[in-house]
């Protein structure tokens, strides 16, 4: 008898074993970082809106907002708000002031009308900004500006102004 009949005889018939299933790979990520919270293009919200997670609007804000991590105004977004953030990407419409305590994005998209405030910041071409850019500090209130004095015209001083002395201008040639 050969050995292979005795096993057969001895272990009895060999036991089912389940068809391996294949592994499905889950989607992956899309190129921007997940965000926690997400304003679809038909939500809309007036007043102030405060997120201390990722937030991405793909809709459209008035007011105020308010984000703690990462703001993402996607291609359909539509902000009439005043921004802050810690990291801020446009790639819509904004109509307000926006302050980044680390980074501004402006895609090529991005159509912003506001002031921007930030020690960092990119835009890409064929982004629009009509406003001015204040990389660093918080920019100076109206209030704290004061108008830089105005000398004097030479004029002036030549015609014999008591409290301003005569000035004489030298001009030296190279001949």
């Amino acid at each position: 008898m050969a050995l292979k009949d005795f096993m057969a005889r001895t272990q009895g018939p060999e036991p089912v074993r389940p068809e391996p299933q294949p592994v499905v790979a889950s989607r992956p990520a899309a190129s921007s970082p997940a965000h926690a919270t997400y304003l679809g293009p038909t939500t809309t919200i007036t007043g102030e809106l405060r997120c201390g997670e990722s937030l991405r609007i793909d809709g459209n804000v008035k007011g105020e907002v308010h984000c703690d991590q990462l703001l993402t105004v996607g291609e359909k977004g539509s902000i009439f708000a005043s921004i802050e953030g810690d990291t801020v990407v446009i790639a819509g419409e904004v109509q307000g002031d926006i302050k980044a305590r680390r980074k501004i994005t402006l895609e090529s998209t991005a159509r912003v009308t506001g002031d921007l405030t930030t020690p960092g910041i990119v835009i890409q071409e064929g982004a629009r900004l009509e406003g001015r850019i204040m990389i660093g500090g918080a920019p100076p209130s109206d209030a704290a500006q004061t108008p830089a004095p105005k000398p004097r015209p030479l004029e002036k001083a030549a015609a014999g102004s008591a409290d301003v002395p005569a000035r004489t201008a030298v001009i030296a040639s190279g001949a």
